[in-house]
This record gives structure tokens, sequence and C-alpha cells, in this order.
């Protein structure tokens, strides 16, 4: 089976798509993270310059067998700003997985990189397939090398009637709060490693910031000052998790989780061919990194949107102390572990380690 490895071009949206959702991630549940219906509106999402590669069967151009991102944005590393590219989408298909088709792909991967250049990807702790390939050190592949472990929460939504203290107040943002988010998310994200470089005068447009305005995120304020910001993004226009099957008992205990879920919060799992309710949290950053800040937002966030998701996602490096916070909702946990990856050695020497890691579950 012949390959050509090209640039993607828009007319290979609906073959990036079906190679998306024929490529599920398996287990008890088994799941599909769509991009319907425009795989381009959702890389410039999670990229500010998306560099979207595929592999297309040459006695048929219509079907693509690969595809990736190594894509690049602006992040605080160091305390300074610079471009960094994430690798990730990286799909197979089924049929072409024990071939050559890998390792011409980082081939070609490899002679795009700049010397010395690195890439931080992210992997799913239950995704033993990429762990056990592109993760596996084999000949020709870039090296990873551990950087740290990503805790995603999913945080059920309830009603309930926790306020904070007197002297503060948690809301949503507006146009005139636009100066000091600016301030914050510059002042805060510049202690961080891998913070987005954010430009809040450039909401309410396309591109990266698509979908997103003023009033996106809550804030938290003790007075007149804004302590912390917590992002919020309904995605599901750009991106879905449809689930395809249930394995086990899972099946035919469904009806009762979800009336359990109902009493007591949590997903509720629809029939195969549904999608999970969620909605995203990102951006979360506040003063001094102190964990009460966030709890305020976050209590918030749980009554706030109740009565339209089952569940909020946000994530954290575990060696984060914000990590701590989402541990008091009741939630389910998912570990991912995330590497640097490079050809020319160990790109985490030049790191500062004092800076906590930051990771934007909403660009993933």
């Amino acid at each position: 089976m012949s390959h050509r490895i090209r640039r993607a071009e828009p007319r290979d949206n609906a073959g990036i798509l079906a190679l998306l959702e024929n490529t599920p991630q398996q287990g008890a549940v088994s799941l599909n993270f769509e991009r319907r219906p425009d795989y381009f509106l959702g890389a410039r999402v999670t990229c500010e310059e998306p560099d979207v590669w595929v592999a297309e069967r040459r006695d048929d151009p219509s079907r693509i067998d690969a595809v990736y991102n190594v894509g690049r944005r602006r992040v605080w590393v160091n305390g300074e700003v610079r471009w960094v590219r994430y690798a990730h989408d990286l799909r197979i298909a089924s049929d072409c997985g024990n071939g050559m088709l890998l390792p011409r792909l980082f081939r070609q991967l490899r002679a795009r990189l700049e010397p010395g250049e690195w890439m931080q990807t992210v992997i799913l702790r239950d995704n033993h397939a990429s762990l056990g390939t592109v993760a596996s050190g084999r000949a020709g592949l870039p090296h990873y090398y551990p950087c740290g472990t990503i805790e995603t929460s999913l945080i059920y939504t309830r009603a309930q009637r926790r306020r904070p203290p007197a002297g503060v107040t948690v809301r949503r943002t507006g146009p005139s709060d636009l100066p000091a988010m600016a301030a914050l998310l510059r002042r805060e994200g510049a202690h961080k490693q891998f913070f987005p470089h954010w430009e809040p005068e450039h909401l309410d447009g396309d591109g990266y910031y698509h979908g997103l305005d003023a009033g996106s995120f809550l804030g938290v304020w003790e007075g007149g000052r804004l302590r912390g910001l917590l992002g919020f993004w309904d995605q599901k226009r750009i991106k879905q998790t449809r689930v395809l099957g249930y394995r086990g008992g899972l099946q035919w205990l469904r009806h009762f989780y979800n009336l359990h879920s109902r009493v007591r919060g949590g997903f509720r799992l629809p029939k195969p061919g549904g999608y999970l309710s969620y909605l995203t949290l990102h951006a979360a950053l506040v003063e001094d990194n102190e964990p009460h800040w966030l709890r305020w937002l976050l209590d918030h966030a749980v009554q706030a949107f109740h009565a339209q998701y089952d569940a909020l996602v946000c994530g954290f490096f575990a060696s984060d102390p914000l990590s701590r916070v989402p541990a008091r909702y009741r939630r389910q946990v998912l570990h991912s572990d995330h590497f640097l990856v490079s050809y020319d050695g160990d790109p985490r020497d030049a790191l500062n380690h004092d800076r906590i890691p930051y990771v934007d579950v909403a660009r993933l």
C-alpha cells in the first residue's frame, strides 16, 4: 500500500473526520473524540499556527490513512513568551498501523524541525497503543522525555448554596474588565511553565479564540482587586466526545447509573451514538497560586452551570498546588503523561524547574 505524505488542505476535511471516527479510544466505555463539522476550525483553536499533515493513498487520494498536527502556539517558558509546537491528533488507520507509515511520518516531521527544536505532547495513561509505539523509543522516532503527570477532573455539577466570605465577589467578566484580566494573565501567567500567551483584546474573534468573548470567564474579586480567573468554553461545535458502546455489565447498568447521577449529580451515560454533556474550564489562574481563590471560582461554576451540563472538565499538573482543589468535589479523574519530544537531546535540562507547569485542557 503506497501513500503520499503532504500538508493537509481544506478538501481533506471529510477524509480526516472519517479517519478520526474510525479510530476510537477503547475501554469499558468506547469513546470517539470527534471534530465535526470542520476539523480545521478545531485545529486553529488548539494551535495559533496549525501544521496539519496527512497520508493519502496514491490509488485513492480521497482516502486519508493518517493525520497529525504539530502546530505552534505561544506559551510562557522560563518567564518569557516563545513559540512551541504541540504534537497531537496522531491517527493512523487500523490496517496501516503495523507498516512503515509511522516511521515515514516521523521522517517527514524531522525534516521540518529546526535544530534543537522540541515539542510538547500529552498521552492519556489508558492509551496503551500510543505509549507502546510513539513513546517507545523505536529507532527513527524522536525521544519522548517524561515531563509531568496531568490530572484531568470531570467535576459533577450540582445545586449548592456555598457563598464566598464578605468582601469577596465572584461573577462573570465583561468588556470593562479586560484591562484587569490582561494584567492578571500576564503577571501570573509568566510565573507558570507552559501557560498560554493571551491577548484578551482579540476575544470575540475567530481562530485561536473562536467561541470566546469578554464574558467567557468567571472572576473573583476581593474589594476592587481581581484575584483570579477561570474561563469556561462550550466547545461542542468544534469538538465532541461520542459514546460508541459499553462493555460488560455497564451496558445493562446504564439506566441505574443515570438514575443515581440524576439524584446525586454525575455524567448521564447516553445510548450508544450519543454525546457526553460537559463544559470545559481553562485559563485557571489565581494570584500567588493561592488555592482558596480557585475554590470560590469552582464553587460558583459547579452551581451556575448545573442546569446546562453534567460535568465541568478541568486539568492541572499533579505538582501544582491547585490540583488539590478539584478533589473537594464529586468527580471522575483521568491521568495523562506529558512529554517533551525532541530529536536533539533532553530539553528538560534548559527548563527552570522552580516554575509550576500548566496545562490548558481546552487546547489539547
